[in-house]
């Protein structure tokens, strides 16, 4: 149905919060609080949602958005930008801890534009593109407004060379020194791109890997070298750690360094800390000269290999790793836990499992203001207490929060 609305308030997710007359709510893709906007609307979940299709009064905060999809807050000035996700995190924590809080500036990021080093565009038969929020739709692009200049010359160079058949997606993974990691997502077999691997390496491109296609997620079937390198180097802060194109390393360095300084800024020093889902451990990496001995755990053993490997070079004798999943361990003797989980956030066992340890504080970090914000709100009922915390916009333009947060008992 097609109907007339005034939109409230941001919402996350990029939604702005709309009242039906009949008093249902709908949740409204495309607009900015205060407009009065026509929409269409359809049920999912039992939740009415849409998109904007007319915009009849229109805020004064309205600019001409990017054509890249996923910049889902570009229509915003980027000060307005801010100003929204904070309103966003008033919204989602007081609703879960069912009081008004205070809540912090969000730290804007260094760069607004160009500030991604990692990205995983669709292949298509025009080009490289990305899909429509909850849509198969890819638009494409010339090139990428949020990607650092050396991942925008790497996808001129793939391009250079056409689109080699059976490529589904590509990942792409720079570093400061110029240098990037492709790996190709593909649903023909790793044999049918060595030819195409080899071209497309050269001055900027160092290295090219292949994963199979999978619906349920990328590199679910692991991943192969093709030619070329299968890590890189890369800086955050004073650690300068191995990244690849198939594993997870925070793709804007440069804001993840502010949080990580901060982080270990609001650690006191102590005998031992554990970092969960520490991934290669760079949060661990962190905490190493304040504290006598630091564990890193992780279930990925990619990733484990990677941060020993790291550990070692740099001369951090005092940080270990432990290959296992977080629920199987009892966590105990720790001064301070940190956890930097998924979007899901921690499950209720792992909760469970740091109030049964003897820290005395926990810092949590988040990428997802829902699952935090639930978390957060379990811990106070646990006895645990939120001291403090503070956002940062890792990504500008986007709905995107990074949640730097800590507990005490």
């Amino acid at each position: 149905m097609k109907l007339e609305l005034k939109l409230e308030k941001m919402i996350h997710g990029a939604r702005t919060l709309a009242r039906l007359e009949d008093g249902r709510i709908a949740l409204i893709r495309g607009g900015l609080p205060g407009e009065r906007v026509e929409a269409e609307l359809s049920e999912s979940k039992g939740v009415l949602q849409g998109s904007v299709s007319r915009i009849l009064e229109s805020s004064i905060q309205r600019q001409k958005p990017s054509l890249h999809p996923g910049l889902d807050y570009s229509f915003a000035p980027y000060d307005y930008q801010l100003e929204l996700k904070q309103a966003v995190i008033k919204d989602a924590l007081e609703r879960a801890l069912k009081r008004e809080m205070e809540i912090p500036a969000v730290r804007a990021a260094p760069l607004i534009w160009h500030y991604r080093t990692a990205i995983q565009p669709v292949v298509t038969k025009q080009g490289l593109g990305y899909r429509l929020p909850e849509s198969h739709e890819v638009i494409t692009l010339e090139e990428d407004p949020v990607a650092s200049a050396t991942l925008n010359t790497a996808w001129q160079t793939f391009l250079g060379f056409g689109m080699s058949k059976g490529l589904r997606e590509v990942v792409f993974r720079a570093n400061d020194q110029g240098e990037v990691l492709v790996s190709l997502i593909a649903s023909a077999s790793a044999r049918n791109y060595l030819d195409f691997a080899h071209k497309i390496l050269g001055d900027t491109i160092k290295g090219v890997s292949y994963a199979q296609y999978d619906a349920r997620g990328r590199f679910r079937r692991g991943s192969e070298k093709l030619t070329g390198l299968r890590t890189l180097r890369q800086s955050y802060g004073k650690f300068d750690i191995t990244v690849s194109a198939t594993n997870f390393s925070q793709p804007n360095p440069s804001a993840a360094v502010s949080l990580f300084e901060t982080l270990r800024d609001l650690a006191p020093s102590g005998k031992k800390a554990l970092d969960l889902y520490a991934g290669s451990g760079i949060i661990a990496m962190h905490l190493t000269d304040k504290y006598e001995e630091v564990t890193a755990l992780e279930i990925d053993s990619s990733a484990v290999s990677r941060g020993e490997e790291d550990a070692k070079r740099l001369g951090l004798a005092n940080l270990g790793f432990i290959k296992a999943d977080a629920r199987m361990l009892e966590l105990r003797d720790y001064d301070l836990i940190t956890v930097d989980p998924p979007r899901s956030g921690l499950n209720k066992d792992v909760r469970q499992l740091i109030t049964a340890s003897d820290s005395a504080m926990l810092i949590y970090v988040s990428c997802d203001l829902p699952t935090w914000a639930r978390d957060v709100a379990d811990f106070e009922s646990l006895g645990w207490t939120l001291q403090q915390f503070e956002p940062f916009d890792f990504y500008p333009h986007t709905h995107h929060i990074e949640l730097l947060s800590v507990l005490t008992r």
